[in-house]
This record gives structure tokens, sequence and C-alpha cells, in this order.
């Protein structure tokens, strides 16, 4: 008679046990199910509190979570805004970013500012029908150094042109100046030849 009671409590044990594990995993809010049957009273919550029979026509709603980038690959030191989407009732959403929780967006759009390397962003939503998530990946393009450079050489390259140019036209400014006054010295020589000349005739 003992064995017998301890055998039937552990029975009764077992029974509570797997229906509590039961709803734990299929009990969700009406919103949550998608029904082949109308439910009979799809704003009561006992389809959140007991396991209706109801439900047995029931599958669970194929909630969609969306994360929107576009461009999918940025340059470095853009600002990236993303964007999440769902279907999900009464949905909280949270974002990680190269799994760190960012605990101050709490909302659909997360940007990130002058973003430098790769990142994974993660957005998940929480709500009564269960957890769900996005993950994606932001491709970050390091600037061209082989563009730099030959920008660089051409910047510089015009500069020595500017500067021989400049220079080549001040060379043949003093040359003409330069002949300039030889000329003024000669016709001064002249005009002192020509004085020197007269005074003499004079005498």
């Amino acid at each position: 008679m003992r064995v017998f009671s301890r055998a039937l409590l552990i029975a009764i044990c077992l029974h509570v046990l797997g229906e509590g594990t039961g709803q734990a995993e299929t009990c969700k809010p009406a919103e949550c199910w998608d029904c082949t049957t109308p439910l009979a009273n799809p704003s009561s919550q006992s389809y959140w509190h007991n396991c209706s029979d109801d439900l047995k026509n029931c599958t669970v709603k194929d909630f969609i979570v969306t994360i929107h980038i576009t461009p999918t690959t940025v340059d470095e030191g853009m600002t990236v805004t993303v964007n999440c989407t769902h279907n999900i009732p009464n949905g909280s959403i949270s974002w990680l970013k190269d799994n760190e929780l960012q605990a101050e967006i709490l909302d659909e759009i997360f940007q990130i500012k002058h973003i430098l390397k790769k990142s994974v962003v993660n957005c998940n939503v929480k709500s009564t029908c269960g957890n769900y998530n996005s993950t994606f990946t932001i491709e970050v393009k390091a600037p061209n150094n082989l563009v730099v450079l030959l920008i660089c050489v051409g910047a510089a390259a015009g500069l020595l042109i500017l500067f021989a140019v400049v220079m080549k036209i001040a060379l043949k400014r003093g040359q003409a100046q330069s002949h300039a006054r030889k000329i003024q010295r000669q016709q001064n020589m002249d005009n002192i030849h020509s004085t020197v000349n007269t005074v003499t005739s004079y005498y």
C-alpha cells in the first residue's frame, strides 16, 4: 500500500510538471496564434493562462524581424543609419553592436557615427509571443591609399610646374631689365663722349 501511494504521488507530480512545462512552451496570447478555426473568444486571456483545446488547430505565427541598411557596404568614417522592422505585437526592441548591448537605443532606428571597421548589428525583439532577432554585418571600405598617393604626386608635380613657370618668367624679366640697364649705360657713355668731344672742339 505504501509503495502504491508513493507511485501515485510520483505520477501526480510528473503530470503537474508536464502541464507546467507545456504551458510555458505553448500557451501564449491569442494574437500569437495562427488558427485554421477561429478562436471562440480571441480577447480572452485564457489562452495565456490555460492551454485551451481550441489551440490544437493553431500554430504560432511566423513573426519576422528585418534589418534595413542601404548601401550594405559603406566608406570608412561615414555615419550609418540602421532600421529594424517587425510584425510582432507589443514587441520591445534592443540593439547589439559587436555583441555589446546598446542600452540607450530602444527604438527602431540605430545610428552608428563615424564607422571605422566591419560591424555586426543585431536587432532583438522581445514580446509575450517569444523573442526574435535579426543580424546584419556592415562592411566598411578602407580608403584607397593608391588613389590618395596619386593625388598627392599630381598635386606636387603641379606645384613644381607652377614654380618653374614663375621662375622662368622672373628670369626673363630680370634679363630684360638687365639688358635695358646695359643699353641705358651705353647711352650714358655715348652722351659723355659726345659732351667731351664737343668741349675739346670748342677749345
